[in-house]
């Protein structure tokens, strides 16, 4: 195994979802608008849909403009992953500013599973691009009605590393508990923030380090808490979130063909998998993650978050079980003890 020498791209990329009318409008233009989002690229699904056309100054080339705040902004239509690559490849050759960061906003009813599989798996944009966080807006009114009637809203918010919730101002405050459990039982694992109630600076919502997925600490700490069999509740049974762990070191070549088979035969029903690895061998952990078909890059970590090392794979599934994943694990791993 060679982690060292799969090097973690260079620019961060943000995910930006929500289901229709949550008010991801509202929070890139917040963001667009502050003096720290400079140096942006936006990309969006349809230029129209985001209310942005009142910060545009210039067309720079083709159909990407430049906004008052100094971002490039790109109408990406269907294919978001072909416009993310043509402005990589704009920018590489000088066309474009040379961008530091890139915020790619989704539909409304958009699955971002499967903007994650067209990034992950085109080896050119895995080399110059971070996937740093899937961020999902949540509407505080009609949020937890949305997550039970479309599967849509229910997966946006399981891959999520962050959920925003807006439109507090709209809702009685003995309605927010509800909300959260909700949230929480689809995705326990996901930073909340409250979109207008102590809100950080837009900068630190979309590309804030703190909970950017690959906190070794975060994920090592997971099998403490009370959801290793945990089914959400209700409307949203079909979601589960369980941890596999174990203390053995782990032969990358078997871990990396049985999680690879895995994806392929289960991708679907995988929505994020992420975890800290000990690898046989080698000192230091090895931090995996995965969006249903698609395999992050691995990256090796400095250090291992605390004295123990032990291996633990956080799932967030649709219709896919521990039992099952469990099986599989020990069929393909006989020499490990997974619990």
């Amino acid at each position: 195994m060679n982690v060292a020498a799969q090097q973690i791209p260079s620019i961060p990329l943000v995910v930006l979802t929500g289901f229709l009318g949550s008010g991801k409008t509202t929070l890139l233009n917040r963001a667009l608008a502050d003096p720290s989002m400079r140096d942006t690229a936006v990309i969006v699904n349809e230029f129209g849909e985001i209310g942005i056309d009142h910060l545009l100054v210039e067309s720079v080339v083709d159909d990407v403009v430049l906004l008052a705040s100094g971002c490039v902004c790109c109408s990406a239509g269907d294919d978001l992953g072909a416009a993310l690559a043509s402005m990589l490849m704009r920018r590489n050759g000088g066309a474009l500013l040379p961008f530091q960061r890139v915020v790619l906003e989704t539909t409304g009813i958009a699955d971002p599973g499967s903007v994650l599989q067209r990034l992950l798996s085109d080896g050119a944009l895995a080399a110059q691009i971070r996937v740093q966080a899937v961020v999902t807006v949540v509407d505080a009114v009609f949020g937890e009605a949305a997550m039970g009637r479309y599967p849509e809203s229910a997966s946006q918010v399981a891959m999520a590393n962050r959920l925003v919730i807006s439109k507090l101002d709209l809702i009685e405050p003995s309605r927010i508990d509800s909300l959260l459990h909700c949230l929480q039982s689809v995705n326990p694992v996901a930073r909340i923030r409250f979109s207008g109630r102590d809100e950080p600076a837009a900068h630190d919502v979309l590309f804030g380090d703190a909970d950017s997925g690959l906190d070794p600490n975060a994920i090592f700490s997971l099998t403490h808490r009370p959801f290793h069999q945990r089914a959400a509740r209700d409307h949203t049974n079909r979601y589960s979130t369980y941890c596999l762990s174990w203390d053995e070191p782990t032969d990358w070549r078997d871990f990396k063909a049985w999680l690879e088979g895995l994806l392929i035969a289960r991708g679907d029903s995988i929505l994020r998998m992420k975890g800290v690895l000990q690898v046989a061998g080698r000192t230091q952990p090895v931090v995996v993650q995965a969006v249903q078909h698609a395999l992050y890059p691995p990256k090796e970590l400095a250090s291992w978050p605390q004295e123990a090392r032990r291996s633990e794979l956080v799932f967030i599934t649709r219709d896919f079980s521990r039992a099952a994943a469990l099986r599989s694990f020990c069929q393909c791993l006989p020499d490990v003890t997974a619990a």
